[in-house]
């Protein structure tokens, strides 16, 4: 049970004597006495004081699991005859929150069976729905309650992109502006192409610093730069960026003492305009290689610092420490350049842990928990797949955990930000990016997922045509909302959502790879515990492997099942024309099966009718992995390649070459067999790894069959120097093996914080790396504007709200007129952009709200800003259902938005007694217990909420403090006498030794 906040007394105490809030360090008017809006009979005692007669949390609990109502006025009477009934409705409300919370404390319990759980999570959900539908229908004589919060001003806390005409790349040189810059040496060659709206043919600019005179610090090679520029007549320019110095300081005995006043750091930016478009390039480029990884020592305890700077201890007087704090994950760019066509790569300013080869280091958003996957694009871009706790780059997540795709250009800043939109749980594990750009990603959900489908239809022809679009919502929950379902979401080549599917099963299923075939059609791969929809049979038993086939625009085709009595699972696919290609865990052993793609065509009664189907053509059983794992995947030249880590040799023991032997424990490998999956003479593998173990290694495979691998070791690696020899260092290892013959072409280990390393995720970008790189500036289109147009030619991607925040499309909220009840409905269309939704919100008030766009402060970013568009105006905001809220991914706080929300009711007016006070609970109606932070949050909102009850309790028994007589005169109220600040302190004092402190 929640316990009273004294404050509210506090407060009234200080109204009854005249003393202003500054007396008591309580901030507000100058007040005088109070009058109740409920007239002369006394108030009743309260629910969360004592002696009310009520029940407790306790009692309240096993009622509700015993199946009777949360709401029930009978159980929430007030004492006092004579007293307003409105006291007896928030009594009934705040008995309905106690029992929530209640039942949260029970779900906290660590001795609640799984039994009770289900029941404690099942009557939660019960509960909240009996307590949003009271406050709805409530009705008091001097309350006007809203679920949400009381605003003047409404700003959504998520922006929506606006065109960003900037570039700013990182430092990359240190000193001064006029000294020689060591990335500006050798031979520097790259050119910037820029198209001008209206013209078709872009001007070609040539950058060859051996043709400028003098030295080549950053001011000499700007200016130079700048000049062609503008021989061309252009615009855009090129400008010093300047990082003012850091002081490096140290503590001393308390002291803090400056060992150097440190240097100043410089890098490019580009300031570009909106009518030219950039693209940067260079004649010598050579490939690289992207590596996501984490490091840090998650087991790693760090003292907790309080505010003050000293030691944080707990209530027993011992040290709190933190786990892994500095734990976080990196993208790495390394050049792979054998023959030396471009210069070596150099350290950026700031980089720690950098090692030879590297070109660039991006740190990644603290709120990314994991990285399966990343691919490069053919533009030199790198896409990342995270799964996502909290913001991410500007963007507010929905539920517990999402899934974010992350589009970075070659020099590791972030491109674009999509999140799914999951309303609770979502997970990615596989990624595939076409040849023309788009994105396809797959992973699983949990719980409610709002899949939408966009239609339009064009009635008419000619001059008469008319085109309607509109939004239907396809699914929104799965047949079980506590267990996994597979999921597929495509982007186009701007990262515009083009469709999804959920796809699930009776138990619990997740997608793990995914592909797209020649036609732009889409097929995944995943596990399953029982028989996916469409496929036909029965389920085998443990996991089941799955393969199911998508047209170009999202319409099931086919899916198929196979698999052993024990766990199976589709872990990589590769598609060559109507042959997709699986290669699977099955029993433990790595299989690889070819299915053959085909479609029949029927016409019965006039209509059309085309079958899909996959059947097996051929399967190859390629032995026993030891408890590893399949990373890599690829078919090239008319042979398969394979690789990942395996716990044993056994890969193909008595039917391969083995080009380089098994080192023991785990190692990682990549073999190649024909792409029929016959047993040949050129079937190869090889391993890599040393005595220690290379667990979860990831595998890319280059267009000539070589193999890209890195991972960690504990472990020696012949060729390698481990960094250090400290127990528990977990270094990481990058290699290029030939598969052919068993050369290592490469290979480097290098280490992170505190000495561990885990690489999580490997691409390849072919030609990714130049001189560009040098200079920290991008191969490709710099894009300036919001990612282009979309086949419309109209809206610009990141203008999109389903693109720059968690909402989908079809996602709903509610604008009711808290006078009349009148509801309307605002839905969201998947070109909605901040100034089409501002024109509905306007119109569906009835011109009752007026609408701004605004722009973020410091930010390429724009948001909205509502407010009543008179002084008697209001309107209340309201979620929309459940899974398929607009308001959460908005960042807007449901609510009433009002002139009169901050009012003060005048105890002296005619209508006092008749008028009702608006005011917020702030009662949020997605809270669930599905998940131990959803207990947490659940808690706190609930709280919070029984404190806002307590706030209108005590306007009923008080009314608002009203102002002194002598600050309507305009006079100073002055300081409080001694006598009555030191009683004020005394009686705040044995309050809080009375409540424990408030």
């Amino acid at each position: 049970m929640i316990s009273f906040d004294s404050s509210f007394l506090t407060s009234y105490y200080n109204a009854k004597s005249g003393v202003s809030g500054g007396a008591s360090g309580v901030s507000g008017l100058v007040l005088g006495k109070t009058t109740s809006p409920t007239g002369s009979a006394a108030a009743p005692r309260t629910p969360w004081g004592t002696g009310s007669g009520m029940m407790d949390d306790k009692a309240l609990v096993k009622n509700v699991l015993a199946g009777h109502r949360f709401i029930n006025p009978n159980a929430s009477v007030s004492d006092v005859i004579g007293s307003s009934p409105d006291y007896t409705k928030l009594f009934t409300l705040y008995q309905g929150l106690n029992a929530l919370e209640g039942l949260a404390h029970k779900a906290q319990d660590s001795s609640t069976s799984d039994l009770q759980m289900a029941a404690v999570r099942r009557r939660f959900l019960t509960g909240m729905n009996e307590v949003q539908t009271y406050i709805q229908d409530a009705k008091f004589d001097h309350l006007s309650l809203t679920q949400g919060n009381l605003t003047e001003k409404l700003k959504n806390e998520v922006g929506v992109g606006r065109t960003n005409s900037t570039y700013t790349g990182p430092a990359f040189h240190t000193g001064s502006a006029t000294s020689s810059v060591k990335a500006f040496e050798g031979d520097v060659k790259f050119s910037i192409a820029v198209k001008k709206i209206g013209t078709q043919t872009p001007f070609n600019v040539d950058i060859d610093l051996n043709d400028m005179s003098g030295t080549r610090s950053m001011s000499n090679v700007v200016g130079y730069i700048n000049s062609k520029l503008k021989e061309q007549g252009l615009a855009t320019k090129f400008v010093v960026n300047r990082t003012p110095a850091v002081a490096e300081t140290q503590v001393v005995n308390g002291k803090t003492i400056t060992l150097s006043k440190g240097l100043d750091s410089y890098g490019l930016k580009i300031q570009g305009v909106s009518y030219e478009d950039l693209t940067m390039s260079a004649p010598t480029t050579a490939d690289s290689v992207y590596v996501v990884q984490t490091t840090g020592d998650p087991e790693k305890k760090t003292v907790v610092k309080g505010e003050d700077g000293k030691t944080k201890k707990d209530e027993n007087g011992k040290i709190v420490y933190e786990t892994g704090k500095d734990v976080g994950s990196q993208l790495v760019k390394f050049q792979d350049d054998p023959n030396g066509l471009v210069a070596d790569p150099a350290s950026k300013v700031g980089t720690k842990f950098w090692t030879e080869g590297q070109e660039a280091n991006a740190a990644l958003s603290p709120n990314i928990t994991a990285v399966r996957q990343t691919v490069s694009g053919a533009d030199g871009s790198v896409y990342v797949l995270a799964d996502v706790e909290g913001d991410i780059n500007e963007q507010t997540i929905k539920g517990n955990k999402d899934v974010a795709v992350i589009k970075y250009d070659s020099a590791g800043k972030v491109v674009y930000t999509r999140t799914l939109g999951a309303s609770e749980t979502a997970s990615g594990y596989a990624m595939s990016v076409s040849d023309d750009g788009r994105v396809a990603i797959a992973g699983s959900v949990t719980g409610a997922f709002n899949v939408s489908k966009t239609e339009t239809k064009t009635y008419g022809t000619g001059d008469k045509a008319t085109t309607v679009t509109s939004t239907t919502n396809v699914s929104t929950n799965g047949v079980n909302e506590s267990l996994s379902d597979s999921f597929v979401t495509v982007f186009d080549k701007y990262g515009v959502e083009e469709w999804t599917q959920r796809r699930g099963a009776t138990q619990e299923d997740q997608a793990t790879s995914v592909a797209f075939g020649d036609d732009g059609s889409v097929y995944v791969g995943g596990k399953t515990k029982s028989l996916m929809t469409g496929a036909a049979g029965t389920a085998s038993g443990g996991y089941d492997g799955y393969i199911m086939g998508f047209s170009k625009t999202g319409d099931a085709r086919f899916s198929v099942q196979t698999g052993t009595a024990n766990s199976d699972s589709t872990s990589q696919l590769v598609v060559d024309g109507s042959t997709v290609y699986a290669a699977s865990l099955e029993d433990g052993n790595a299989v690889v099966s070819s299915y053959d793609v085909s479609s029949t065509t029927t016409t019965t009664g006039g209509k059309t009718t085309t079958t899909w189907a996959a059947n097996v053509a051929n399967t190859r059983n390629l032995g026993g992995i030891g408890g590893g794992n399949i990373t890599g995947f690829s078919l090239i030249d008319g042979k398969i390649y394979l690789g990942g880590s395996t716990g044993n040799g056994k890969l193909m023991e008595t039917t391969a070459s083995v080009t380089k032997a098994y080192s023991g424990g785990q190692d990682a490998f990549a073999l190649s067999i024909d792409a029929d999956l016959t047993n040949t003479a050129e079937d190869k593998v090889a391993y890599y790894g040393g005595a220690g173990i290379e667990k979860d290694a990831q595998v890319r495979f280059t267009d000539d069959g070589k193999a890209w691998i890195s991972g960690n070791t504990d472990g020696e690696i012949a060729g390698t120097t481990a960094t250090s020899t400290r127990k528990g260092v977990k270094d990481a290892f990058l290699a290029k093996l030939d598969i052919e013959n068993g050369d290592v072409e490469f290979q480097k280990r290098y280490t992170g914080q505190d000495g561990v390393v885990s690489p999580n995720a490997i691409a390849i970008s072919k030609g990714g790396s130049s001189v560009l790189d040098r200079m920290g500036l991008p191969q490709g289109a710099i894009l300036q504007k919001d990612l282009g147009v979309d086949v419309k030619g109209k809206i610009e991607a990141n203008t999109r709200v389903v693109s720059s925040t968690a909402v989908r499309t079809g996602d709903q909220f509610y604008m009711v007129d808290p006078s009349s009840g009148a509801r309307k409905t605002i839905t969201i269309d998947a070109d909605e952009t901040l100034e089409t939704l501002s024109k509905k919100i306007v119109r569906a008030s009835g011109y009752r709200l007026k609408v701004d766009i605004m722009k973020m402060t410091g930010q390429p970013l724009s948001q909205l800003n509502i407010q009543p568009s008179n002084k008697s105006s209001k309107m209340e905001f309201v979620a929309g259902p459940s899974g398929r809220d607009a308001l959460e991914g908005l960042g807007l706080a449901p609510g009433i938005v009002s002139a009169d929300a901050n009012k003060v009711m005048d105890a002296k007016a005619n209508n006092y007694t008749e008028t009702q006070k608006m005011m917020g609970l702030d009662f949020d109606g997605s809270l669930n217990l599905a998940t131990e932070a959803n207990v947490k949050t659940a808690l706190e909102s609930l709280q919070a909420v029984m404190k806002n009850v307590q706030k209108a309790y005590n306007y009923l028994k008080y009314g608002d403090p009203q102002e002194t007589d002598s600050k309507k005169k305009g006079k100073s109220s002055g300081q409080a006498p001694a006598y009555l600040t030191n009683q004020i302190s005394n009686y705040q004092a044995a309050l809080n030794r009375l409540t424990g402190g408030g």
